[in-house]
């Protein structure tokens, strides 16, 4: 039972390999006719071949000769027009399909939720966009056209030969099917390594990944020899795999020259008789060879594309997993299109937790004006940026509804809820390119001098222009080439480029001293006047004139209000601006 599942497993990704064929299949239809051109013209060779010899030859007439050579040479001519256009439209088919391949990977990238990123190691990522998509993009380069192509070189010679000379098809045979015996035990050692082979392919990417993002811990620890020996040692998993399925897929061509020689001796021992006896001339005996010939090349090759094609469809198994990942927030085709402005934002007996885990918000309501500024605080783990991340609907509520002027942000379009947001997030990514190019994120069409202006107002401008090319400096991976401080400020001024109703800052001051965090707050404050302004807390201090203060604990509400009010209480609030712990919420 588990064989026959592995198959219609195997058809099925197969059929989905080759649906990426379905928009080009004008193309797909006029390369399948070059395809067939080149097997009318390899046809027509052995056939003039031997008209040439046994018809030609005899009369010793140059001129019908010389029209014989011309008629092959124009056959010559037109397999290699054929064959050019062939090759020319399967590169473009292939390409035009790999676009369309990785423009759906990269879609479904952007789509999954921050919940895939937190389980799945970036390493994992990179082996199904690397080694996962050039394995399976073999199919479309070479594996699906070969196979056509393989088939019907096949199956036109065998008709022929079958219908005129069964002999000379059983004698190709003999050789095809001792090599189809041979190669059983060659291709199911083929496909036991392959399948060793994929696996380890991802987990030495993955160990790679680690090795050079955690360079700088691993050297603190001590850990090198560990991580040296770790990635050496998956490597050489994947190595060794890749040493037996390739020793078997040599073992399978060395047969290929046995059982056609095998093929041959049959061919001439059976041939020559009937040539001897009267009843085959000398040209037919030729063109039948070159028929022979196409058979058993067609019936190889094919042979060979299968177990090829079965790695192929391993390494696809992980793009059609991938491609078809349930995203932790779907959009539907009916969403609404709303201009977000001016609106409160609203959370109704909101929970949530994670694939049916303990709540992290537990039954929350609470109501954020329009224009108002209201911070989050809590300590660890209480559930702080969790909110933020429900309002930009990075995740849907498990229970309850979080509304936007009056809307459900399930039934508002993704793009207009987030066009309205800017959120800075505690840990900012920077991409390897200039500063200039990193802030201009927040808006795309953005002048030079905007840009400048938004440096400027994110305090970031001086230490910009102390940078050796100014806002032309590449900053390298990640960002590395500046302290964390200097990454928010970019961060923020990518926000304020953008000029969002609703602004979302998630610890985003965490990384700056006093004097620059007070100079961001003020050009924050500048830029939220007439804005909605949602602050995770790193320092209390910074929330004091904030028009209310939310209180988690363990996933609910434990306080609400102003800062005055809630000191004047002196509950949770109040210890912890008493005990001085800003720094830990």
């Amino acid at each position: 039972m588990r064989k026959e599942l592995e198959k219609k497993e195997m058809f099925k990704l197969y059929f989905w390999t080759l649906s990426y064929f379905k928009p080009f299949i004008l193309l797909t239809l006029l390369y399948v006719i070059c395809g067939g051109t080149m097997i009318w013209g390899e046809l027509m060779i052995p056939r003039r071949m031997g008209y040439l010899i046994d018809r030609v030859v005899p009369l010793k007439q140059l001129s019908l000769l010389i029209n014989q050579i011309f008629i092959l040479c124009g056959i010559v001519v037109v397999i290699l027009i054929a064959k050019s256009i062939f090759n020319l439209l399967e590169q473009i088919i292939s390409n035009k399909i790999i676009k369309n391949q990785q423009t759906d990977l990269m879609e479904k990238l952007q789509k999954l939720g921050f919940s895939y990123y937190e389980k799945v190691p970036t390493g994992e990522i990179l082996s199904i966009f690397e080694n996962a998509v050039n394995e399976t993009q073999q199919t479309y380069t070479f594996l699906f056209p070969q196979f056509i192509y393989c088939l019907a070189q096949f199956v036109v010679p065998s008709i022929i030969l079958i219908s005129s000379e069964p002999i000379f098809f059983f004698a190709a045979m003999v050789g095809n099917i001792i090599y189809v015996f041979l190669n059983r035990t060659a291709n199911k050692k083929i496909q036991y390594y392959l399948g060793i082979e994929t696996k380890a392919a991802q987990v030495s990417q993955r160990s790679l990944y680690d090795a050079i993002e955690a360079t700088t811990e691993l050297k603190t620890m001590g850990s090198k020899d560990w991580i040296i020996n770790k990635t050496i040692g998956d490597f050489n998993e994947f190595r060794v795999a890749r040493m037996w399925s390739i020793f078997w897929r040599h073992f399978r061509y060395t047969t290929v020259g046995l059982t056609l020689t095998i093929s041959i001796v049959l061919f001439y021992y059976y041939g020559l008789g009937l040539v001897q006896s009267g009843g085959l001339l000398i040209g037919e005996l030729v063109g039948y060879s070159f028929l022979m010939g196409l058979v058993s090349r067609g019936f190889s090759v094919f042979f060979y594309i299968i177990p090829a094609q079965y790695n192929a469809l391993n390494y696809a198994k992980y793009l059609y997993e991938f491609l078809n990942l349930k995203p932790d927030v779907v959009e539907d085709d009916n969403d609404l299109e709303v201009q977000i402005d001016n609106f409160d934002i609203e959370f109704k007996n909101v929970s949530f937790s994670y694939k049916d885990k303990q709540p992290i918000i537990n039954d929350i309501s609470f109501k954020i004006p329009f224009g108002k500024k209201t911070a989050i605080v809590g300590e660890s783990g209480s559930g702080k940026s969790t909110i933020l991340k429900l309002i930009g609907r990075f995740y849907d509520v498990t229970d309850g509804e979080i509304l936007m002027g009056g809307y459900d942000i399930k039934k508002l379009k993704l793009k207009s809820l987030r066009k309205s947001f800017g959120y800075v997030f505690q840990d900012t990514y920077l991409f390897n390119m200039s500063i200039k190019d990193n802030i201009k994120l927040g808006k795309l069409d953005a002048t030079e001098d905007e840009i400048i202006e938004a440096a400027k107002r994110a305090s970031a401008h001086q230490f910009i222009m102390d940078t050796e090319e100014g806002y032309d400096t590449i900053l390298g991976e990640r960002g590395v080439r500046l302290s964390g401080g200097q990454k928010q400020r970019i961060s923020i001024a990518r926000m304020i480029l953008k000029e969002p109703q609703i602004i979302l800052l998630d610890e985003a001051t965490s990384a700056l001293d006093n004097v620059t965090e007070a100079a961001i707050k003020k050009s924050i404050d500048e830029l939220s006047a007439n804005k909605t302004v949602v602050a995770v807390a790193h320092r209390l201090s910074t929330i004091r004139e904030y028009d209310s203060i939310i209180v988690l604990e363990a996933g609910k509400i434990a306080e609400h209000g102003t800062y005055e009010s809630l000191m004047d209480k002196k509950g949770l609030f109040y210890g912890m601006v008493m005990r001085g712990a800003a720094n830990e919420v």
